[in-house]
Order: C-alpha cells, then sequence, then structure tokens
C-alpha cells in the first residue's frame, strides 16, 4: 500500500493527479452554483454521490497506471531475461545445428519440436516444413500407431538403436542409422533421436561383400586346383612305386629286392602327405598324429608278416605341421621303423615298437624305440654308409636344425630334439 502512495508522488503521476483535482474542484463548484439557481432537496446526496465516483474513477485511473507500469517492468525484465538466455544457449543451438548428425525432438506422441539444420540438409525440408509434424511425414516404416509405440519404446530402452529407411521431399528413400534417447523437461517427457545417412557405408559394405565373394570364389578355385595337384603329385608317385613293384617282383637278389622295398617304402611316405592334403580340408597344414598312425599301418602292412606280432605304443601330442615339416618327420620314423623291423623284430616273440612326440618349451621331442636286443657299437650309428642313416642325420641335423642321440634302452632307442617353430621357407 505504501508503494501504492509513493507512486502518486511521482513526477509522472502528480501532474495527472493535481489536473484531477483541480477537474473535480471545478465541477464541485459548478454543481453548487446549479443547486442555487435550481433548488432541490436531494441537492447535497447528489453532490457527494458525485464526487465519491469522480474519487473512484481517479483512484482507478492511478491503479491501472501503477499497473501499467508494473507490466512493462516485467514485460522488459522478461526481454532481458530472455535475450540473456538466447545469449546462454547460442553455444548450445550452435553445437546442435552444426552437427554432423542430423539431430530430432519428438513429443510421445511422435511430434516433431525440434530440428536441427543438418537433419533439414539431409532430408531436403526447412524446419518450418518439419516442426509440428509427425514423424512418418519423412519416416516410411511408421503410421501413427506404430511411430507412438516406437516412442514409448525409446523412452523405455537404453541405448535405442536402429537401421531403416527414410524418405527426403524429393520421395528419394535412402538408409539411415538411428539412436535414441528418453529425456525429461519441466515435467514433460519427450524423444531425442541422432540419425546419420549410412548410404555411403551400406555402399561399402556391399563392395565389400562382393569383394569378399569373389575372393571366396577365388579361393574355392584355387583350393580345388591344389586338391587335384596334391591328388596327382600322389598319383605320379604311386605310379613310381608300382613300378618299382613291378621290379620287386622280377628282382631275383635280396638285396636289391630290400633296396626296392625301402624307395617303394619311401615314396609312399612323401604321397601320404598328399594324400592327407587332398582329402583334408586345410591344404597347408595336416594333422601329425593322424599322418603318423596311418604311416605306421602302411608300414607294417609292407614289411610285417602275418606270423609276426608287433604291438605299437603312439602317445603323439596334438601337433599340426606344414607338408615339409610332416614329410621330414614322416621320413624320420619310416627310416627308423624299418630299421627296427629288420633287425630288432621277430617272429618268435612280442615286439614293440614305441613312437613318442611331445611339445614341450617351443622343442619338439621325438623318441622312437623298439624292444629288440639294441647294438653294441653304438657309435657306429653316427659314421655309417648306410642310405637310410645318412637320410636320418641330414634331415634332423641340416633340415630340422636338430639334434640326434642313440642309446641302448631295453632295446635301441633313438631321441631327437628339434625348434617347433619352422623356418618361413617351410611354411
Amino acid at each position: 500500500m505504501n508503494n501504492f502512495f509513493k507512486s502518486i508522488f511521482k513526477l509522472k503521476v502528480l501532474p495527472l493527479f493535481l489536473l484531477f483535482s483541480i477537474f473535480i474542484i471545478f465541477i464541485t463548484q459548478g454543481l453548487d452554483i446549479y443547486f442555487e439557481h435550481n433548488p432541490s432537496e436531494d441537492e447535497e446526496l447528489f453532490t457527494y454521490i458525485f464526487i465519491f465516483f469522480l474519487f473512484t474513477i481517479t483512484i482507478l485511473f492511478l491503479i491501472i497506471n501503477h499497473l501499467q507500469k508494473v507490466i512493462n517492468t516485467i514485460d522488459k525484465s522478461y526481454k532481458e531475461l530472455k535475450i540473456k538466455d538466447k545469449e546462454r544457449l547460442m553455444p548450445y543451438e550452435f553445437a546442435l545445428n552444426n552437427s554432423v548428425d542430423a539431430i530430432y525432438w519428438f513429443t510421445l506422441d511422435a511430434k516433431i519440436i525440434y530440428i536441427n539444420d543438418a537433419a533439414c540438409e539431409m532430408l531436403g525440408y526447412t524446419k518450418e516444413e518439419l516442426i509440428g509434424h509427425p514423424l512418418e511425414k519423412f519416416e516410411p516404416n511408421f503410421n501413427r500407431q506404430t511411430a507412438i509405440e516406437i516412442m514409448h519404446k525409446i523412452k523405455n530402452t537404453p541405448n535405442w538403436f536402429l537401421e531403416t529407411t527414410q524418405r527426403r521431399k524429393n520421395g528419394e528413400v535412402f538408409p539411415v542409422e538411428v539412436s535414441g534417447h528418453g529425456f525429461e523437461y519441466m515435467n514433460n517427457k519427450y524423444i531425442c533421436a541422432f540419425g546419420r545417412d549410412i548410404s555411403q557405408r551400406i555402399e561399402n559394405r556391399n563392395k565389400i561383400t562382393n569383394m569378399n565373394i569373389a575372393l571366396q570364389k577365388s579361393l574355392d578355385e584355387k583350393e580345388i586346383l591344389l586338391k587335384e595337384i596334391h591328388h596327382r603329385v600322389k598319383n605320379n608317385m604311386e605310379i613310381i612305386s608300382s613300378l618299382l613293384a613291378m621290379q620287386l617282383r622280377r628282382a631275383r637278389d635280396d638285396e636289391v629286392k630290400y633296396i626296392l622295398k625301402q624307395s617303394k617304402s619311401r615314396i609312399g611316405t612323401m604321397a601320404l602327405v598328399h594324400e592327407f592334403l587332398y582329402l583334408g580340408e586345410n591344404l597347408a597344414h595336416i594333422n601329425l598324429k593322424n599322418y603318423i598312425k596311418r604311416l605306421i599301418e602302411d608300414i607294417k602292412e609292407l614289411y610285417i608278416s602275418n606270423n609276426t606280432k608287433l604291438d605299437v605304443d603312439l602317445n603323439i601330442d596334438q601337433l599340426i605341421f606344414s607338408t615339409n615339416r610332416c614329410i621330414q618327420i614322416g621320413m624320420l620314423i619310416h627310416e627308423l621303423s624299418v630299421n627296427s623291423l629288420k633287425h630288432a623284430f621277430k617272429e618268435s616273440r612280442n615286439n614293440l615298437l614305441c613312437i613318442h612326440i611331445r611339445n614341450y618349451d617351443n622343442n619338439i621331442y621325438m623318441t622312437i624305440r623298439d624292444n629288440g636286443e639294441g647294438i653294441q657299437n653304438i657309435k657306429s650309428l653316427y659314421r655309417t654308409d648306410s642310405i637310410g642313416m645318412q637320410l636320418i642325420h641330414s634331415i634332423v641335423e641340416d633340415q630340422l636344425d636338430g639334434t640326434i642321440e642313440f642309446r641302448n634302452n631295453r632295446g635301441l632307442e633313438c631321441n631327437i630334439i628339434f625348434p617347433n617353430e619352422e623356418e618361413e621357407e617351410e611354411l
């Protein structure tokens, strides 16, 4: 109330107040003159009513004037606050409008309330053409019902994500990647979505897919070709083996027969590698354990008579080796096994051949042992004219870069150690 009376005495209100006061005095004097010439019983009552009426009008005028000033002050403060908010939000608005991704804000009924410049550029619309319109204006995969449903799904799903399509103003449909999040502002819930045109990504993905298909086709063709090569190599070796078998049947000298049999067996050892390659899924590497099991069966079939009983103790770790490495190990096992079959095993007793191969500390430890009588002069095995023993030393020392040791251990035992890692030229 004090503020009200203070406003009366402000410079801008005081002249008006004085003017109304003079006006009231003037009217009062006029009424007195009128009632002097026109006497009436209600003269005093009428005067008071008129004065009250004028006073009321004056008070209302002052109140309205004061309220007008208050409204002007509030309006001015609002405009200043709006300017400050605009300045404060300018960096955020700049960031939103200059974002590479399209940004949309929706109400829960899938109506657009904000869209940035990137979205307008991507869709070909102006902001005025989109704000207030429903999602399905540019999203052909939704109708009114499903658009509302997807808004609620985004609101209830953290890190919601979808690959879909959108439609430009010119009718062109293009693929987009959309992520969405729900948020609340001033007790109202909204959806903020980010969209990115992935046309180039899809094009690159299709190119990569087509390239992979072409590469796979080429790889399949090469795989077939390699299998055919291994098959032909194996067949050629079998032809050579058959020729040796023919010579073996015609030979009369036992020493010649043994040499031919050994040659045939050695060729079979190498041919078996190629057989594993063209029959297997891997054209570069072979499971050593499976290869040796088959190799021992072939050696037994060629060298062991029906009257000779032989047990084979195979203890081999799971090892995968290249073609060259398998041929090297196969040749070693072949020569040492054939040596045991020739010198250690007899028809009159139970014969045992042990083949143990372990992978330990980046080295391969290979042990081949028979249960024969052993050999008295072990050193003779290190300097011999035998082709088989020369072949063993050459493979171990020159090709595998390993060491070899012979000893008597309830029969003749051979221990070979070489690095597990193959050299690049072996692979």
